[in-house]
């Protein structure tokens, strides 16, 4: 049966409903209820006795709660991750719009190494080894110093100099406010310059070796000189530890890469010419010693020997160097003996401003005889005399001579 006062059912014969409290004993069952009737009965019965349903939302007014457990928790979890996204934009705006902050960025990136990030603040005058890909490879093939952390930030003509400790020494920065604005509205500070002697560009001599590639960090120098026969010439480098390599050389070094320094240890005094290529050379200068002494002997023009020498030029001034001992000469003198060759080989330079540049050094000496007139109408028998050091390189595939000199 059920509790006439809240609809609850309660066991037969109960005197009181168990729900409500309401009496109930000697009250007759109610009447069986079959079909439509008895459902709708039970669900009025269970919202109470002649009240209409009440909605959850109604329910929630009616406790002064609009929201469930569940919603609540979820807008919490948003509100929370809304402010900590307002916060971390705050904190990151406000933090790079300090000068201080692009002058520790500065270091960061050079600590790290990432020297394409500080490349731009030195502003280069940029030429064929002033690049951005060539001051990286320098960097990372020299020992680079770890900079300290920025003091100072003293303001200079509307811009914030940096003192930082870089090994013993220290070099400074100058950072400005930048046209930019970060996050659209926060002031920007970026590294305008940088002064530091450690790094800097140098002039650095380079042999010229025709028919010979030199590169120099992957990168081909090229005569940069208004002598396309100069033995060598200047390039602008980054200062550093550099890298080498000669192609075409075809054995003419003992060998073909080299690992140099702007301030010391330079290109040209490391080359050292092998052993195939010094006996070329004196081969090639004692194959000349015939055309040399018969101009001297005759006494013709030096352009005759500009297949000797590295050019017309060089043979004009150096084409009678190694000769002496002629008395007389010119076109009338005859009977020229064979050149008598006593020493022609390869050695080590005397000169103290000697670099492979110059050639590879090939001491020669050699006498020549030969008839010339006495005003007599009779022939005398002269001697043309070869000595001296002849500094031979190697042009379009063939040994010539550069300088000369006479001992």
């Amino acid at each position: 049966m059920y509790c006439p006062n809240c609809g609850k059912e309660v066991e037969d014969g109960a005197l009181y409903c168990g729900e409500c409290g309401a009496k109930i004993g000697g009250q007759p069952k109610k009447p069986q209820q079959t079909g439509t009737q008895q459902t709708r009965t039970q669900t009025q019965s269970k919202k109470g006795p002649g009240r209409p349903p009440v909605s959850k939302s109604a329910q929630n007014k009616k406790t002064g709660d609009s929201f469930s457990p569940k919603a609540k928790k979820i807008i919490i979890a948003q509100v929370i991750v809304l402010a900590a996204l307002i916060a971390a934009f705050v904190y990151l705006g406000t933090r790079n719009s300090k000068p201080e902050s692009a002058a520790s960025q500065f270091v960061k990136n050079y600590n790290d190494r990432n020297w394409s990030k500080v490349y731009d603040a030195y502003h280069f005058e940029e030429d064929t080894f002033i690049n951005r890909d060539a001051f990286e490879a320098t960097m990372d093939q020299s020992d680079a110093e770890t900079l300290s952390s920025p003091v100072g930030g003293y303001l200079n003509n509307g811009e914030y100099i940096y003192r930082i400790r870089k090994g013993s020494g220290y070099i400074t920065i100058s950072v400005a406010r930048s046209l930019e604005k970060s996050f659209f509205f926060f002031n920007k500070y970026e590294v305008t310059g940088v002064s530091d002697s450690g790094v800097a560009v140098q002039s650095v001599t380079v042999p010229n070796i025709s028919g010979v590639t030199l590169k120099i960090d992957g990168i081909t120098a090229k005569n940069t000189s208004d002598d396309d026969d100069a033995v060598s010439y200047n390039v602008r480098l980054f200062k550093g530890t550099h890298k080498a390599t000669f192609s075409g050389a075809d054995g003419m070094f003992t060998e073909n890469t080299y690992t140099f320094d702007t301030s010391g240890n330079s290109l040209v005094s490391q080359i050292e010419y092998s052993d195939s290529a010094k006996e070329e050379a004196a081969k090639a200068l004692e194959g000349y010693l015939p055309d040399i002494t018969e101009n001297r002997i005759k006494g013709r023009d030096k352009s005759n020997l500009s297949d000797c020498f590295v050019s017309e030029q060089r043979a004009q001034l150096y084409g009678e160097t190694l000769c002496t001992g002629s008395y007389s000469t010119g076109s009338d003198t005859k009977d020229l003996g064979d050149v008598a060759v006593s020493r022609c080989a390869a050695v080590d330079s005397a000169s103290s401003s000697y670099s492979a540049a110059s050639g590879i050094p090939v001491s020669v000496s050699a006498t020549r005889t030969y008839q010339y007139p006495l005003s007599t109408g009779n022939y005398f028998t002269g001697t043309c005399i070869v000595r001296g050091t002849a500094y031979m390189v190697k042009k379009d595939g063939k040994w010539v001579i550069n300088t000369a000199s006479y001992y």
